[in-house]
């Protein structure tokens, strides 16, 4: 059985309405707002520890940057 489902009320512009609910249909639609909030999360929370890290352990040298984008290029 699933969680508790929270009623939330929300404007977007327009034209983003428009693309999901052409993308996922009206049945679709809570699904994928949930899914979107729940990855924002992670991302801030990553962005929080990697600051965290940041602090604690000084900037990521550039070798180690170029290292990184070589292993893992944008698709």
């Amino acid at each position: 059985m699933g969680q508790p489902a929270a009623k939330l009320s929300v404007s977007v512009p327009s034209a983003l309405a428009a693309a999901v609910r052409r993308r996922v249909g009206a049945r679709g639609l809570s699904g994928f707002v949930a899914r979107a909030i729940a990855h924002e999360l992670e991302r801030e929370q990553l962005g929080s520890f990697l600051a965290e890290l940041e602090q604690e352990l000084g900037p990521v040298s550039r070798s180690a940057l170029a290292g990184a984008r070589k292993a893992w290029p944008k698709r």
